[in-house]
């Protein structure tokens, strides 16, 4: 990029501009400055630092406008002149990648139909009880039913597996929300206890790389309670809130388990169509794509880990594993999601889906009704509303992409 003395003329301006807005001067309204004062009452140095990044910047922006270039990242700046009558310089842009969109009429995917069984009302039900239970410091071992509080390590041939690490874990034992067997270990315990016994992961487990494997564990029971239940009848249910009776509170949470299930059955669907895509393009993933994207997923792993009471240098450490070694075997994870990104990025240009100002502005406000309703916001100033619109913009448009998905590929 090359700019004269003209050119640098009007960023020297605007910077004038930008600087007078806030200076004050006794005799002058703030921002009415002359150009004269502003000049003797101002850091020269200031003004020119100020021009430098504007032209750095709008120049750069027009310049990808007006060539229509699809720009991922801009970076290695290198400034090779700068006076009052040139400026040059030289970044390097990367281009998001261009690749064949298959035919959507040959990417088909089943919508499964959402029902709701009685049983999984009645979970629920009991699941609020439990929510409401009295729990009661418990001597005695820890049997099923009680509420406790573990430490756990789980080892894969003598290797702690990823996640395999908690501290003060809480359960209720018979909830099976853990792996087959965990739980019944942990009957006749006693507080402080440790224990140590394997048990071999279903095949069908979720965590593929543990499954159908021998795994090692080591648990310390760290507090047991009793758990009393409330009578299950219409005063428990009257002090919910906002429901007449059990029938009424069984209709709201029936439409509720619908509603998360339509939700996730999109969300599969989605990725389902997303999937395929990728498996009949031929996308490139950008390699600063992919490394944002590995980092993201170890600031979510730091994220977790923090909020169970440990810290990632010592949790990496106790794996036997580095940044680098995780993030090798979350490559390709990676990849596919910076895939589906890149789709749903080319769906968006190509169909030149945009936000109307109403659009986000009305998402905006409920937004912001909504945070304050929840609570800790006294007021919208409190929030950072630029970046809830940014985040809101990009929600809508991927949105738009999404529909138009669904609209062509389920069947």
């Amino acid at each position: 990029m090359e700019m004269d003395k003209n050119d640098l003329q009007k960023y020297f301006n605007e910077a004038e501009g930008e600087i007078g807005k806030d200076l004050k001067i006794d005799g002058f309204r703030k921002g009415k400055v002359p150009k004269d004062l502003l000049k003797k009452h101002t850091d020269p140095n200031n003004i020119r630092e100020l021009a430098l990044q504007l032209a750095l910047r709008e120049s750069l922006d027009e310049t990808i406008a007006k060539e229509k270039l699809d720009t991922l990242d801009v970076g290695n700046l290198e400034i090779k002149e700068n006076n009052a009558n040139n400026l040059i310089y030289k970044v390097q842009l990367v281009l998001f990648p261009d690749f064949t969109m298959p035919e959507f009429s040959k990417i088909k995917t089943e919508k499964n139909k959402i029902s709701v069984e009685q049983k999984e009302i009645d979970d629920t039900i009991e699941a609020v009880r439990a929510s409401r239970a009295k729990l009661i410091d418990k001597d005695e071992p820890a049997q099923t039913g009680d509420r406790i509080e573990v430490d756990f390590e789980v080892k894969l041939n003598g290797a702690v597996i990823e996640g395999g690490i908690s501290k003060n874990h809480p359960l209720i034992i018979g909830g099976k929300n853990f792996m087959p067997g965990f739980e019944e270990q942990l009957v006749g315990m006693k507080k402080n206890e440790e224990k140590f016994f394997s048990l071999k992961a279903p095949a069908d487990y979720f965590q593929k790389s543990i499954a159908g494997k021998e795994l090692d564990f080591t648990i310390r029971v760290i507090d047991i309670k009793s758990v009393q239940l409330p009578e299950l009848n219409d005063n428990f249910v009257l002090n919910l809130g906002k429901f007449k009776n059990l029938e009424e509170l069984s209709a709201n949470i029936k439409e509720g388990i619908r509603q998360e299930k339509e939700m996730k059955e999109q969300q599969r669907v989605r990725l389902e169509i997303l999937s395929n895509i990728i498996k009949m393009s031929d996308i490139k993933t950008p390699e600063i794509m992919t490394e944002r994207q590995l980092e993201e997923m170890m600031s979510g792993l730091d994220n977790d880990l923090h909020n169970s009471g440990m810290e990632l240098g010592p949790y990496l450490a106790h794996i036997g594993k580095t940044q680098e070694e995780l993030k090798k075997g979350w490559r390709n994870d990676a990849e596919k999601q910076v895939k589906m990104t890149l789709i749903l990025h080319k769906i968006i240009k190509d169909k030149k889906f945009t936000v109307s100002a109403d659009e986000l502005e009305q998402t905006l406000n409920l937004t912001i009704q909504s945070a304050m309703l929840r609570g800790g916001i006294e007021k919208p100033k409190d929030l950072d509303i630029e970046r809830m619109r940014s985040n809101i913009a990009s929600k809508i448009i991927n949105e738009k992409a999404f529909a138009f998905l669904e609209t062509n590929c389920v069947a």
